[in-house]
């Protein structure tokens, strides 16, 4: 397997430093999808030194370009996307985290099964641009807390079997697992559909090694589903720096 940390490119050193295997960015910060691209060429020139790649995004949609509502601006979201593909693929990216609540979730009234229906539409025009970049984006399931569709692996999972393209597959995400009470079990049904991981201790969405939380069904589980990819970290840390080096140790601890 391979670990990273969900967080910004001025920590890049550290994680190389600590042992990680890439960084996890965020689309909106260091894409910049809507920003011309001499902004986004300070970007690539900082990555280009960077001693890790940024393999993988999240923070894919902002909140005021709608995937699922009477607003949506499907053009506006065709080119936001193909453009995130597009330079992701320039600077080393691989996988993009589609979680987004503020983008999907549905308001008070409208139809769950028409939101759903737009989000397979979404993420249909999105496949013809990441297919074409090498890139994959991945359904993150957001628990009742923050989102209001989507909010298990199982409807994760049923969405990418939807969309039924190459590049859309399905991620799993051990603190909205938790919030949401989901079994493990769902992670091994997700198997051949799973192409990426996110991680945190659960409770407090932590850093792996942070408490006694005990991570041994988590990864069991990711065993069983013969899930051999990037697990990335997406928490709260205290000390970044030496609470980087405690994740890793937890983490390859549990293989």
């Amino acid at each position: 397997m391979r670990f990273g940390i969900c967080t910004g490119l001025e920590n890049v050193n550290i994680l190389a430093e600590v042992g990680y295997d890439y960084i996890e960015l965020g689309v909106q910060n260091a894409l910049i999808p809507e920003a011309d691209e001499i902004e986004f060429q300070e970007i690539r020139d900082r990555v280009a030194e960077a001693p890790l790649k940024p393999e993988a995004y999240a923070g894919f949609i902002p909140r005021t370009l709608r995937v699922v509502g009477d607003n949506v601006d499907f053009p506006r979201l065709s080119h936001y996307v193909e453009t995130a593909c597009r330079r992701s693929s320039e600077i080393g990216g691989e996988i993009i985290v589609y979680g987004s609540s503020g983008s999907r979730n549905i308001e008070d009234g409208y139809s769950e099964e028409r939101g759903l229906d737009e989000i397979v539409k979404f993420l249909d025009m999105a496949a013809d641009h990441a297919e074409k970049y090498g890139i994959t984006i991945v359904v993150e399931p957001i628990c009742m807390k923050e989102g209001n569709i989507i909010r298990t692996v199982s409807d994760g999972l049923s969405i990418v079997k939807r969309v039924n393209r190459k590049g859309i597959k399905a991620l799993a995400d051990l603190y909205h697992m938790w919030q949401e009470n989901e079994p493990m079990q769902n992670i091994i049904d997700a198997g051949p559909w799973l192409a990426h991981i996110h991680i945190a201790e659960p409770v407090k969405r932590s850093y792996p090694g942070n408490d006694d939380f005990d991570f041994t069904n988590f990864f069991t589980a990711l065993k069983d589903a013969n899930y051999n990819g990037r697990i990335s970290c997406e928490c709260k840390f205290d000390n970044f720096s030496s609470d980087v080096e405690t994740a890793l140790k937890t983490m390859k601890k549990h293989l």
